[in-house]
């Protein structure tokens, strides 16, 4: 049987059909409206953006910048499509440094809303509003741009039942927020979602880390390393997250080239390898980067998003971003503490080795064995800041790697509080809402004695919704919805206790644990007594060392 179709004869498309279309590229969702009006207030030179939005953004985006305005002969061409002030000659197209470019964002945005744009011109006293009717009218409003955008795909409801909860939409923004905070420090960040303060981020322009801190934590500031180098033209600078800021998922993970936040696959690859045998084993590395290169020699007009990017010289940028940020990581870090003061049979000792550099320091502790009752002693040194750990335990040397060491033992703790069913359940102090897929959401209902059991309290609250109130205490630290979704993976491919028990120990290193005088004697009294029981075949992260390994080591360090 034929599928030919008979069409009618080749005819110019509406535009607002075409801009419908244009619309499905670049507005996939609220936040992609707002990436869209957040870049042109970015363009227009503001120091400050106030974003409203009321219910994910499916009701209500607000945007409002100080910027320097639109003239009004100019607001009824914002709305039609490839008109921009950004490019004028196909030459332009090779020295993008703007954010937008396209000219498609307004008048797509426009097609599927109710819209309107307000704007008053630097040094013009009158303002003027128009609409997607193309209705201009006077306004009172400051110099700047205020763009409107309401009841979004309401003229598309085939594009709007296609939008998830209004939790997921409300994450999709808080991640883009978070993410053009860390590119443009110098422009002022505040946002309101269903009237609360979501995001209050001022100007930063002389003190960086401060944004850092605010969107990315203290820990990440704390445990990271900064770079900056140049070479040939290329100049790569930022902050490089060690082994105990390692997250269970890739969710901190911010590369910018001249300021935009993209996605290469050569870019990832070349980061992908620095960190190798960096960080434990299906972790993901943090990192906040900026890589600034000549605009001729990148082409940002690959993606209707503009989130992937092209180099000219692919693999001169491969090398230059992994041997940069391989000579970074290969610094050592100090992080041990040379006042701290163990006893040890009645005698106080400490050591400092390589007092220049002061790299190193070891001390001595009390320890007791929990097998034999026996006092042993055991020294230790910390190397490239708590990624690993050179102990001496009863005469024996192990060179152990924290994190994944951390996730054997919790891993272990686990599966015999399952098997024993007494696992310790503690509960969020603000439960946390998740989406889940169908076959999940099951799960939910029908294994809720196996999920306790497992330390979890989930309670559904919506047809694809969830509110997780416990976890297991052990991993209290840890992020919420990708443990849970773990679990519940795991629980739908039915794994065995000791599998599962594993995966949820991969999150025990979400909260950055840092190795000090009690975590690292926890350490080691555990790694003592899972020495002396039963385990597995697979590779344990600790292995001892004999005295000719561990002075070629030391050698090597000092």
């Amino acid at each position: 049987m034929s599928d030919s179709r008979s069409f009618p004869r080749i005819h110019k498309l509406p535009v607002s059909v075409a801009n419908q279309i244009a619309a499905g590229e670049v507005i996939e969702r609220p936040a992609s409206v707002v990436k869209e009006l957040i870049e042109n207030s970015i363009d227009a030179s503001a120091t400050k953006i106030e974003i409203d939005i009321e219910e994910a953004g499916k009701s209500l985006i607000r945007v409002r910048d100080n910027g320097q305005g639109i003239h009004k002969d100019d607001l009824e061409l914002a709305l039609q499509a490839h008109a921009t002030s950004k490019l004028s000659t196909f030459s332009d197209l090779s020295q993008i440094v703007s954010m937008g470019f396209r000219g498609e964002a307004i008048p797509s945005i426009a097609s599927v809303s109710r819209f309107t744009l307000t704007s008053r011109l630097q040094g013009i006293e009158e303002a003027w509003t128009i609409d997607n009717q193309l209705q201009i009218k006077p306004a009172s409003h400051e110099t700047g741009t205020t763009v409107e955008v309401n009841d979004l795909f309401f003229s598309t409801p085939g594009r709007r039942k296609f939008l998830k909860a209004e939790k997921t939409e409300y994450l999709h923004i808080q991640s883009l927020i978070r993410a053009l905070a860390l590119s443009h420090f110098s422009t002022g960040i505040f946002v309101k979602h269903n009237g609360q303060s979501l995001f209050n981020l001022p100007a930063c322009n002389n003190d960086i880390e401060q944004r850092i801190i605010s969107v990315c934590g203290r820990s990440f500031i704390n445990k990271s390393v900064q770079l900056d180098t140049a070479k040939e033209g290329m100049h790569l600078w930022g902050w490089l997250g060690l082994n105990d800021v390692a997250r269970s998922q890739s969710d901190r993970q911010y590369f910018y080239v001249n300021g935009r936040i993209v996605r290469d696959k050569h870019v990832n690859h070349a980061i992908r390898l620095a960190y190798e045998d960096r960080i434990a084993t299906g972790r993901y590395p943090s990192y906040v980067l900026h890589f600034d290169i000549d605009p001729s020699l990148v082409d940002v007009n690959v993606h209707p998003a503009k989130s992937e990017v092209r180099f000219s010289e692919t693999r001169d940028v491969h090398d230059f971003i992994y041997s940069s940020l391989l000579e970074t990581l290969r610094k050592p870090i100090v992080v041990v503490d040379n006042n701290v003061n163990y006893e040890t049979n009645g005698l106080n000792e400490q050591k400092n080795i390589n007092e220049e550099t002061n790299v190193y320091s070891t001390a001595n502790f009390n320890q007791t064995d929990i097998l034999d009752s026996r006092r042993s002693s055991s020294k230790y040194l910390s190397l490239l800041s708590n990624q690993f750990l050179i102990a001496t335990i009863n005469n024996d040397q192990y060179l152990i790697d924290t994190a994944r060491s951390r996730a054997v033992i919790t891993a272990q703790h686990l599966n015999k509080d399952f098997l024993s069913q007494s696992m310790t359940m503690r509960p969020i102090l603000v439960p946390v809402a998740c989406e889940l897929n169908m076959d999940l959401l099951e799960l939910v209902g029908k294994d809720d004695m196996l999920i306790e059991q497992w330390g979890f309290k989930l309670e559904q609250i919506a047809p694809t919704q969830i509110l997780i109130r416990s976890i297991p205490a052990v991993l209290i630290y840890s992020e919420v919805i990708p443990l849970v979704k773990d679990l519940l993976g795991a629980l739908y491919k039915n794994e065995a206790s000791m599998v599962i028990s594993n995966t949820l120990a991969q999150h025990v290193n979400d909260s950055g644990t840092t190795l000090d005088e009690s975590s690292t004697g926890e350490l080691i009294n555990e790694i003592s007594l899972f020495e002396k029981m039963p385990h597995e075949s697979e590779p344990l992260p600790w292995r001892k060392l004999d005295s000719e390994t561990l002075s070629t080591l030391l050698n090597a360090r000092s």
